[in-house]
């Protein structure tokens, strides 16, 4: 079996299938979602990523571009396996989709109705059950306003935040060398207990800032889960910082300070 050991392997697969479709467009979500026939369970969805599995899954729907949902068979399930499952030999990724896509057909009950959906625009309105659970789950935590910004929170210690005053409270400072995330997160009670147990034992006082960025750049960074339900960070890699810091509308503020 053909294998994509390599990152070089993996983007030049992601080209050859995206040139074979006329129109690709890719979505700014895509999930793959399982129903009993009563509930619809997103089973991975993805925002601004992953484009392999994308555009995979295109080809075995016949997907091309716009905003649709597809019933997938078990046919179309061995298909689409068979061809990520090159991708898996490069452990330069997690492989999600895949781990996804072998789940639902090895543990899934003969009655399931699965279901995988493209989605370009988020901010449509959808008849379309399946469209819906995407988007919720796409921006699932997130804490977007009329505004059209998006609401942060960053818990941080006393030398951080010293850095960002000099700022004039309008960007985050470089990462360190061992510092390759920069992590905001989704919402102010978990960086209140990130604070308080994590940067006071570490540096004596903790401090929970709130700011804003706007929403459609915010939408480029996958919501990542750092353990429990309302554990939700957005992360963002050392070297996008500066871009991050550019998208920061008005000024970093301090909610709660710990000693």
């Amino acid at each position: 079996m053909e294998t994509w050991e390599t990152t070089d392997k993996i983007y030049a697969a992601l080209d050859r299938f995206e040139d074979a479709i006329d129109g690709w467009q890719r979505p700014a979500a895509y999930g793959i979602l399982r129903s009993d026939g009563c509930e619809i369970e997103p089973v991975r969805v993805n925002l601004n990523e992953h484009y392999l599995p994308a555009v995979i899954l295109a080809t075995v729907c016949g997907h091309s571009s716009g905003t649709k949902s597809y019933d997938f068979d078990d046919v179309m399930l061995d298909r689409a396996i068979e061809l990520l499952a090159p991708a898996g030999a490069c452990p330069d990724f997690d492989h999600p989709n895949l781990a996804a896509l072998r789940r639902v057909r090895e543990h899934g009950s003969p009655s399931d109705l699965i279901g995988v959906v493209f989605v370009d625009d988020l901010d449509v309105v959808p008849a379309d059950d399946y469209i819906r659970h995407t988007i919720g789950a796409a921006l699932d935590g997130r804490c977007e306003n009329p505004d059209g910004t998006t609401t942060l929170w960053r818990p941080t210690g006393p030398q951080e935040l010293a850095l960002v005053e000099q700022s004039g409270w309008r960007a985050w400072p470089p990462r360190l060398a061992d510092q390759p995330i920069f992590y905001p997160v989704l919402n102010e009670n978990y960086a209140v207990r990130i604070a308080r147990e994590w940067n006071v034992p570490a540096s004596g006082s903790g401090f929970v800032t709130k700011f804003h960025i706007d929403t459609p750049y915010a939408r480029t960074l996958p919501t990542q889960r750092a353990g429990g339900n309302n554990e939700r960070e957005l992360w963002v890699p050392a070297e996008r910082l500066t871009e991050f810091n550019e998208h920061i509308v008005g000024t970093i503020e301090v909610t709660h300070r710990f000693s």
